[in-house]
């Protein structure tokens, strides 16, 4: 891609996306633009290659728009994106990334932050203290909270109980789990996992810690 077409196609979108939102370009390898946000910095540099797990590696092989959450695995923060590859006479020749806040503007704002979280009976809702959660799990659609009372649904998903809890007391360890650090009771090595947690519950429930979160989750825990 040639240098004049790069900055027509920065002038055009920087009239679209507001000034909070950080932007890509990319060629077919490797990185070309990138003008960053207050709000969200990947620190992408012109020449760097393109990482395994990005939008914009996925929208130049699928050939078309993705958008989607991005955890903070690839470049140590989440973030959530909209890739459009472009194509030239039947040729991908690059893309454009359009990088927000993982909770941008009023979304976030409408996420409240209490020390507890409302859990759904068949008949009530009741607050349960943030102590009293040992772990969550997304199972079916649909997210669980465990305590030594039984279990609760709550409404929110796991992205954005993550943004919610207070980051030093609740971990995400799993695509389907985050759990509560003082409910840890043994880390033991795993085959099928990276670890498996023994929570400290009455069923001495174990939980996975994938190899997606295992990084993170050592050095969160200290080990």
């Amino acid at each position: 891609m040639e240098i004049t077409s790069v900055d027509a196609i920065v002038h055009a979108i920087s009239q679209i996306f507001p000034n909070e939102v950080s932007i890509a370009i990319s060629d077919k390898d490797k990185f070309i633009y990138y003008r960053p946000s207050e709000n969200i910095d990947l620190k992408i540099k012109p020449g760097d290659d393109i990482k395994e797990g990005t939008l914009t590696l996925l929208a130049l092989k699928d050939r078309k728009k993705v958008t989607m959450y991005v955890d903070d695995h690839i470049y140590g923060i989440p973030y959530f994106a909209t890739s459009t590859p472009i194509i030239q006479n039947g040729d991908t020749e690059g893309c454009i990334t359009a990088i927000y806040p993982p909770f941008q503007g009023r979304q976030q704002q409408r996420l409240p932050r209490h020390l507890f979280l409302i859990g759904k009976t068949e008949d009530r809702w009741i607050p349960i203290p943030l102590n009293d959660i040992n772990l969550i799990e997304s199972e079916k659609g649909k997210t669980l909270l465990y305590t030594a009372a039984g279990v609760f649904i709550n409404k929110y998903t796991l992205i954005e109980l993550e943004s919610m809890l207070p980051p030093d007391q609740f971990i995400r360890c799993h695509r389907a789990y985050i759990v509560n650090v003082n409910a840890i009771g043994e880390i033991h090595p795993d085959f099928h996992s990276t670890f498996v947690l023994v929570m400290k519950d009455k069923k001495l429930s174990r939980v996975p810690v994938s190899q997606k979160y295992s990084s993170r989750f050592r050095k969160l825990m200290g080990f």
